[in-house]
């Protein structure tokens, strides 16, 4: 099954907000392992074990990345 990428900012509302940032990725370990490496490629970043999120921090706030399949 293809999973996809998803990332949203968070706070001020703006929880809902998600966008698609990659699709059709074979597996489930390659789509977790790729958020994993963008959200480490900001200084500020980490992993919310609890929701199965990865974070980070940009000069614009707050954001989740994680990989869910595709529906």
């Amino acid at each position: 099954m293809a999973h996809s990428i998803y990332v949203r900012k968070m706070g001020d509302g703006c929880e809902q907000s998600w966008k698609t940032l990659a699709h059709a990725i074979q597996s489930q370990s390659e789509a977790v392992l790729l958020a994993r490496r963008l959200a480490s490629s900001y200084p500020e970043s980490g992993a919310d074990p609890f929701k199965r999120v990865f974070w980070f921090r940009d000069r614009t706030g707050l954001h989740e990345i994680w990989a869910a399949p595709e529906g």
